[in-house]
């Protein structure tokens, strides 16, 4: 990504609608490599025992501070990133990828964002190589899984395209 990008006001409603298949059991994600986006989320997969191997969080829920995830990151490698509501901050793009590329060597990490993890969903759905699971948080319906592969990376850049702007 060569550009900070701003999420469209009109197109935040496609944006937020739901890109896999809500999750019934965690038995889908058996033996799976997951990169979970939101701190629910990551705190439940963690409690049930699955460790994401990269976990993207930002330490509220609801917009409301809650920093009880932190708690069950002990061994992760943690990374710092800025992204503000709204946006696609290269900087944190970039995190995203090198907590990827070191979650490859067999360390977890969690990228733990200033400002908003939402729209880092992106990233981690086009950057982990196929055969990942991404993992989010859909309010008021649960637990949602997108298996990464070309197609699911293919919409993805599609939406980018359609629902950003350079800043």
């Amino acid at each position: 990504m060569l550009f900070d990008l701003k999420l469209l006001e009109d197109k935040r409603g496609k944006v937020s609608e739901i890109k896999g298949s809500i999750i019934k059991s965690l038995d889908i994600l058996e033996n799976k490599r997951i990169i979970s986006v939101g701190d629910r989320v990551t705190r439940e997969l963690l409690g049930s025992g699955r460790r994401p191997e990269v976990a993207i969080i930002d330490l509220k829920e609801r917009r409301e501070m809650n920093c009880s995830t932190i708690f069950y990151l002990d061994d992760y490698l943690i990374l710092v990133a800025r992204n503000p509501a709204g946006t696609l901050m290269r900087e944190a793009w970039l995190k995203v990828r090198k907590a990827i590329e070191i979650s490859l060597s067999g360390k977890n990490v969690a990228v733990i964002v200033d400002g908003e993890e939402d729209l880092l969903g992106f990233p981690a759905i086009i950057l982990p190589p196929e055969g990942w699971v991404m993992v989010y948080g859909q309010p008021g319906v649960g637990m949602v899984s997108v298996n990464i592969d070309r197609k699911a990376r293919e919409e993805a850049m599609n939406l980018l395209q359609e629902a950003f702007l350079p800043i």
